[in-house]
């Protein structure tokens, strides 16, 4: 009797010690990666397969660090079992992206007529085939210590067809991202890349979160589109971080993957090339204030010539290839705040006004001041000193003011860097 007690309690021992084992391996897998590498205030670019090598180069010049570009399996696989990135030109971008020190920024994106009926996949055959056009991708440009985003907005039907599925989704990353963990372990893995932050954007991103989604990503993009004024952002990503919070105590991103705004006409408004070059700015300055590390601009280059649509008006340069003023925006704020660490925000009395405090590694201190609102005078809360004020299109002169001076606040955005 003695001996089967003893081996009674020998069998439940050896099962709890399994249990625990499986339960250890599980959670790993769960995290997969508890160091992850971080980008820290930095802005890119969206482009297309067309662009050229100087394209390339002139990215580079306007400031931007990334480019995002999407890698369509359509495009590659066309064939069962074959992949070629040289004919769509992927392998031409990624020469000029490390030819000019930028990074890459890969979308995996979309399914494929061989393996899925739709723009999704929800089949095991198709998640099966997509991982290894994934392990195929990574392995080919993978070394770079860039961004791989799963999928682009699969929360609206043109990108995940016939219905959205949060769980399809979650599924397919969890598939693929311990591919990519493995294959390029010095890369950020990024999802879900979802359309707008409208309420029910951020429902089926709070779904995704509830189906483990922040177990296997480093950080979390979001396309925050509006009509509105870039600053209307801020409570959207208050509401993401708290979400972010509320479901895990990894210290997960939050990106802008995609945002823009189109000059086509809309109904009752028009987007200016010099609006577009201040939204620009002050996107770009307000995701900085609110900690959003990597910031993409949604596009290089417009895509066509029709003025009156809505696709072929979202660039920073023509068509032609010849700059905007959004171009000469970009290089302005890159040029001027690189090397500036954002410090904080001050609470103005007008609402509509806002004004930001940069410093860099020597205390050097600068600030930028715009509105919202109309042009207006006002004063700021600053000592008598003197400086550097730069406009939001570079143009620098030298300014001295007394406490209580009065400053004019308008829709560009103006820099001071104070002696």
């Amino acid at each position: 009797m003695k001996n089967k007690k003893t081996s009674l309690l020998f069998v439940c021992i050896l099962i709890i010690c399994i249990v625990f084992l499986v339960f250890k391996f599980q959670n790993n897998n769960e995290k997969p990666n508890q160091k992850q590498r971080k980008v820290q205030d930095s802005v890119g670019v969206s482009i297309h397969r067309d662009m050229t090598e100087n394209d390339v180069k002139n990215m580079a010049n306007a400031g931007f660090q990334w480019v995002r570009i999407s890698v369509r399996w359509q495009d590659i696989e066309t064939r069962k079992g074959e992949y070629d990135f040289e004919t769509e030109g992927y392998d031409n971008i990624n020469k000029w992206i490390k030819k000019y020190n930028l990074k890459p920024y890969y979308v995996l994106n979309y399914s494929n007529s061989l393996y899925e009926k739709h723009r999704s996949i929800t089949t095991k055959e198709g998640r099966k085939a997509f991982a290894r056009f994934v392990s195929v991708t990574v392995k080919h440009y993978k070394n770079q210590n860039g961004v791989w985003e799963i999928w682009n907005e699969p929360n609206i039907t043109k990108f995940w067809n016939p219905q959205p599925s949060y769980e399809s989704y979650v599924n397919l990353v969890k598939k693929v991202a311990p591919i990519i963990r493995k294959e390029d372990p010095n890369s950020l893995i990024v999802g879900p890349a979802i359309s707008r932050t409208y309420p029910g954007s951020l429902k089926w991103l709070d779904q995704a979160f509830n189906y483990n989604l922040l177990n296997y990503i480093d950080a979390v993009s979001v396309h925050p589109y509006r009509d509105a004024p870039p600053e209307t952002v801020i409570a959207d990503y208050q509401k993401i971080r708290s979400m972010i919070k509320s479901h895990t105590d990894r210290q997960i991103q939050l990106f802008s993957g995609e945002w823009g705004y189109s000059m086509a006409p809309k109904p009752n408004k028009k987007i200016s090339e010099m609006k577009q070059a201040e939204y620009f700015t002050r996107m770009m300055l307000t995701n900085k204030s609110e900690n959003i590390d990597l910031s993409i601009w949604y596009d290089w280059k417009n895509d066509g010539y029709d003025q009156s649509e809505i696709e072929h008006n979202f660039g920073i340069v023509w068509r032609s290839g010849n700059p905007k003023l959004t171009y000469l925006a970009s290089q302005t704020l890159t040029t001027n705040l690189k090397g500036y660490k954002f410090v904080k925000r001050y609470n103005l009395k007008n609402k509509d006004d806002y004004l930001l405090e940069f410093s860099n590694k020597n205390e050097k201190k600068a600030i930028v001041y715009w509105t919202k609102g109309s042009h207006h005078n006002s004063t700021l809360p600053l000592e008598s000193g003197s400086g550097k004020a730069i406009s939001m299109l570079g143009a620098e002169y030298q300014i001295e003011w007394k406490k209580g001076t009065d400053f004019s606040f308008s829709t560009s955005p103006t820099y001071v860097f104070i002696d």
